[in-house]
């Protein structure tokens, strides 16, 4: 009996570490999983309207930059980046006043943490970047004033460079 009970338990192990053996990992997240984001895109949100420019990715890097202007008057810019960072897809943001002052302290950015990425969205903490078909853009953006978080949808579609 006992030489039976050892016989199962190493069958069991043969099978466990042959599901292990072809158990696939998961490929490695790239900027390349954010790369479908490349191009023009103008949209309307805040009352406002909205231009955002991402670069194809290179050397492990987005570059881009937003502008939102109303009335015909620019209002703030953005300059971002995104690269990979803790296994995901991670944005960092600088924003500028319309003369060109920095929100931010010099060395700062406003991070988005990863969250997930596939080929129709880019998830991070406090933001989703959603598409729908080739030419559609949704993002989610959630904005935290003291204790009150509110949620803006941002809708752009592609445009010509």
């Amino acid at each position: 009996m006992l030489k039976l009970a050892r016989l199962f338990a190493l069958a069991a192990a043969l099978l466990v570490a042959a599901c292990a053996a072809q158990a696939q990992t998961p490929p490695a997240i790239t900027i390349n999983d954010a790369a479908w984001i490349a191009g023009r895109w103008v949209g309307e949100g805040f009352d406002g309207q909205m231009e955002e420019v991402w670069s194809p990715p290179v050397g492990g890097q987005m570059v881009g930059h937003f502008r939102y202007w109303r009335n015909g008057e620019p209002q703030f810019y953005e300059i971002m980046m995104m690269d990979v960072a803790d296994g995901g897809v991670r944005m960092r943001v600088k924003h500028f006043n319309p003369d060109f002052t920095g929100w931010e302290d010099r060395s700062e950015w406003h991070t988005f943490e990863p969250v997930s990425a596939s080929p129709d969205a880019l998830i991070f903490n406090g933001l989703e970047i959603r598409r729908e078909g080739e030419d559609r853009l949704v993002m989610t953006i959630r904005m935290r004033q003291g204790e009150t978080v509110t949620s803006e949808i941002l809708r752009f579609q592609r445009a010509p460079l």
